[in-house]
């Protein structure tokens, strides 16, 4: 955050006049603070970025192998393993962490330390398949080979019901919420237990822990190595 009051606006922009043939076109346009560059990668990197209008700053970690379907976003302090593929209009947070061969699908947002605001990062361990349109905030840790279905919101305020074995999971003021290892989950709701809740037929959101990964699973998402 003293990168942001610190640093000055300075042009940033994508230099094309080897490729471009107009005027106009020559400069991709990129606006920044100046302590906020954008992050230099080589064809030595192993890092695949598909051409479209991807971002990656600089102050973050690419590990080899990872692909890069556009546009996405990886903010500054975070950390992508090596063989994870992050797709189309998904974001990587300001230092969250994941792991190796993890997939975050399209629209899907791994929260920071800035975006929203939060003291811990988002910490998405290995093998992690994050399905479309999810948003995992403030903290939460993905335990090795879970599998978030579409959708699914993790965050402090949300309850995660396991259907399997019978708990729930919730964070507490001096610890994040914890999703197990290999636990599918997808998005549920709770019935609000207020008056009024119950007079308006009124639910809140929840997630639902429905099993934990099995040989069929394994089946339904082994078209993942064929993308990388």
């Amino acid at each position: 955050m003293l990168g942001f009051r610190m640093g000055a606006i300075v042009d940033m922009s994508v230099d094309r006049s080897a490729v471009a043939s107009s005027v106009d076109a020559v400069r991709q346009p990129f606006i920044d603070k100046s302590t906020y560059p954008l992050r230099a990668i080589g064809v030595a990197d192993g890092v695949r970025i598909v051409p479209g209008g991807s971002s990656i700053r600089d102050g973050s970690y690419i590990g080899r192998g990872v692909v890069c379907m556009p546009p996405m976003f990886v903010n500054v302090g975070a950390y992508i393993g090596e063989g994870t593929m992050i797709d189309s209009h998904a974001l990587v947070g300001s230092c969250a962490q994941i792991g190796r061969n993890c997939h975050i699908s399209a629209a899907s947002q791994i929260g920071g330390v800035l975006e929203p605001v939060g003291a811990l990062p988002v910490v998405i361990e290995d093998e992690v398949l994050v399905g479309g349109n999810s948003g995992v905030y403030e903290g939460t840790v993905v335990k090795r080979r879970a599998v978030l279905g579409t959708g699914t919101i993790l965050n402090r305020s949300i309850p995660v019901y396991d259907l399997v074995k019978d708990a729930v999971y919730t964070a507490s003021e001096t610890e994040p919420l914890v999703i197990p290892e290999e636990a599918i989950v997808v998005p549920g709701s709770r019935a609000v237990a207020h008056p009024l809740g119950k007079k308006y037929s009124i639910s809140l959101q929840a997630a639902v822990i429905v099993k934990y990964r099995d040989s069929k699973t394994e089946a339904r998402i082994q078209v993942e190595d064929l993308l990388r």
